[in-house]
């Protein structure tokens, strides 16, 4: 993968932590919506390890502050 194919995925990251929808992220970010939903199922799945079986869009909660480092140290 190159430097800006990299660059792609990585800005989809930040912005579906950001609870920005998969077709917008998708959109924006010009990667196909199926590997768009493929990073928010993982991203899903870390959340849910992290705060005890919940996403932060099944809480419901808007504006939620979560520290992106620990669910980053989730991750590995």
């Amino acid at each position: 993968m190159n430097h800006t194919e990299q660059a792609k995925y990585d800005m989809a990251k930040r912005m579906l932590k950001g609870q920005i929808d998969v077709e917008e992220v998708a959109m924006m970010s010009g990667l196909p919506i199926s590997e768009v939903q493929k990073m928010r199922d993982e991203q899903d799945k870390v959340e849910r390890k992290s705060l005890g079986g919940m996403t932060v869009r099944e809480l419901g909660v808007e504006n939620v502050l979560i520290d992106n480092d620990v669910l980053e140290e989730s991750e590995q």
